[in-house]
């Protein structure tokens, strides 16, 4: 049997963005804008006969530019969805991120958009690797906001048509940084173009959710899963219309798996998130036959429910310490 060809590859999209993309030859694709977030915002596998597209592309990548958290996969730090008023307390002092006058939460972390520096690729007999990073001492409004540094290392490697995404954040101050990470990644519920998106099987390993407010902001309760909230034998796409938190999630041997299955065309993909990940906020897109899993490593406004007593997984780096993360996401077929 012949190997299988692994390459990396740079080229520039129709309005000069710098793209790369991590292959496995006739088998395996995904393509990444660094300088867009480090968002991979397209991930196509072939069954031979047809190309399925897992991740929800951009029309285009100006698109993306304009709109970083509607397409491929968003990275959230230092911290995933909402915090309240955009205001937040940290062993003592008050801290204020940027918000829109008329918003009542800033939104999605600070890194969308940001422009990372593409540190080493290679391809062997072991997959296809890109690694991109950040740091945040290069970016004055980042440490405005947040006045914890840190380095972000981002590591998408393809191998046997697996896309896996490993994250590495370093506190490289010199005192304790508090933080969240996340990521939006939508995903397609039409996995050939040809399958019938609204009778896609959505299944998450999830037994609770966070009560929301008005502002999508968690009120502090969990709630059991019921009716089309529990996703853990699966329900149909066209069920649901979710903007949810969910908590408790289920592992098996280390991770959590959301699924979607095309059982009209045979094919499905997995989104496996390790342990460090215990809330996956799940998404309907009005209008698109798309779903984001969105696992995070906390719930929306984490570090203010813990400022009123109630656990929420918010995580504190001591100086140069690492936390590490990874999600892994891969096509499944079925025999017709």
């Amino acid at each position: 049997m012949a190997q299988t060809s692994y390459s990396v590859c740079k080229a520039w999209d129709s309005h000069d963005f710098d793209v790369y993309s991590i292959e496995q030859g006739g088998k395996a694709i995904a393509e990444i804008a660094p300088e867009l977030g480090n968002n991979c915002y397209a991930f196509r596998v072939s069954d031979g006969k047809n190309w399925l597209k897992l991740i929800d592309e951009p029309p285009d990548l100006e698109t993306l530019e304009q709109r970083p958290t509607a397409f491929g996969n968003p990275i959230l730090f230092p911290f995933p969805n909402r915090i309240r008023n955009g205001k937040w307390e940290f062993e003592g002092k008050t801290y204020q991120f940027d918000k829109e006058p008329e918003s009542p939460t800033t939104i999605h972390g600070l890194l969308l958009n940001r422009p990372y520096k593409v540190d080493k690729h290679h391809a062997s007999e072991n997959g296809a690797t890109l690694v991109c990073s950040l740091n945040s001492q290069d970016f004055p409004d980042i440490s405005r906001q947040y006045p914890f540094p840190f380095k972000i290392e981002i590591t998408y490697t393809i191998k046997d048509a697996v896309l896996t995404m490993v994250v590495s954040i370093q506190n490289t101050g010199d005192r304790n940084m508090p933080m969240g990470f996340g990521i939006h990644p939508y995903f397609s519920t039409n996995l050939t173009g040809t399958a019938d998106a609204s009778k896609a099987v959505i299944t998450v390993p999830a037994n609770k959710y966070w009560e929301l407010d008005e502002v999508l902001v968690p009120t502090g309760e969990q709630k059991d899963v019921t009716g089309t909230l529990d996703l853990c034998n699966g329900q149909p796409f066209a069920k649901l219309k979710l903007d949810h938190v969910f908590t408790d999630v289920q592992l098996v041997d280390g991770v959590s798996q959301c699924v979607i299955e095309n059982g009209d065309t045979g094919h499905g993909m997995i989104m496996e998130s390790d342990a460090q990940f215990r809330e996956l906020v799940v998404y309907t897109p009005p209008g698109r036959e798309s779903i984001c899993f969105e696992p995070y490593t906390c719930p929306t406004d984490a570090i203010n429910l813990e400022a009123k007593g109630i656990p929420a997984g918010v995580i504190v780096l001591s100086p140069q310490e690492i936390f590490s993360a990874t999600v892994r996401i891969m096509p499944t077929y079925n025999s017709k």
